[in-house]
């Protein structure tokens, strides 16, 4: 097992190009979601689960993408059944050095006698710490196998296919896109400004197909560092699949 990286979480970043020349006061925008995630898995393994649909509405912390980790599972009950003998063995080795303690302090106990349960009581200290980061980093790997849902949002797309093998040092290492939020509209920042439609204008939005929908801007916002303008509108339910071109039209 090859461990990698933590989970992949990262804003997407759209290049935008058009389909058509706009005509005058008309602008090409593509659909994307508030935030768009590239998510991707920790370790390298087989892939198990993985989302039934594009387009799936999914809550926070859904497994989105799970990897075979029969061998994960059996490292980390391993672990777990460590940590319990440790802290039973720490838990026993503390009550006979208190006990020590007292004999000591009583005149019942040599000197050597009370820093040999001392040293027990220290040692069993460490084992049980080793024990302890041993099990957190079994339960890590097994959170490394699998890709949950960051917020609740939408599957959008996959890369991988059951069965596949993954390496989350080769690519794509990238295996579930992921959005959340509302629909937008994102424009090159490259194009005119005036041709933006103001916040509370009515527009038409035009599909690829030429079919048509009325719809009123709620908001205009720059994003210079991605390099596009992100239009709001009142009916984001309405805008087609994500990555869809559509001509804005006032």
């Amino acid at each position: 097992m090859s461990i990698g990286k933590k989970s992949i979480l990262f804003f997407h970043l759209n290049i935008l190009v058009f389909f058509a020349a706009p005509a005058f006061g008309e602008l090409i925008g593509q659909v994307s979601h508030e935030r768009v995630y590239h998510l991707g898995v920790g370790v390298s393994g087989e892939v198990r689960t993985f989302p039934a649909e594009r387009g799936m509405q999914v809550e926070k912390n859904t497994v989105l993408l799970a990897l075979q980790d029969a061998h994960l599972q059996a490292a980390l009950k391993a672990a777990q059944s460590a940590s319990e003998l440790a802290d039973a063995l720490f838990a026993e080795a503390n009550r006979a050095y208190e006990r020590d303690v007292e004999l000591y302090d009583e005149g019942s106990l040599s000197l050597s006698e009370l820093e040999a349960s001392q040293n027990n009581h220290k040692q069993r200290m460490h084992v049980q710490d080793l024990r302890a980061r041993e099990l957190a980093e079994q339960e890590h790997f097994i959170q490394l196998s699998r890709i949950l849902a960051p917020e609740a949002g939408v599957v959008i797309d996959w890369s991988v296919h059951q069965g596949e093998r993954v390496n989350p040092d080769v690519p794509p290492t990238v295996q579930i896109l992921f959005g959340a939020g509302d629909k937008v509209l994102e424009v090159a920042l490259g194009e005119t400004s005036n041709q933006l439609p103001e916040a509370g204008a009515t527009v038409s939005l035009i599909d690829m197909t030429g079919t048509a929908r009325p719809a009123m801007v709620q908001r205009i916002e720059v994003i210079a560092i991605r390099g596009v303008v992100r239009i709001y509108v009142d009916n984001p339910e309405q805008l087609p699949e994500f990555g869809t071109y559509v001509a804005i039209a006032r």
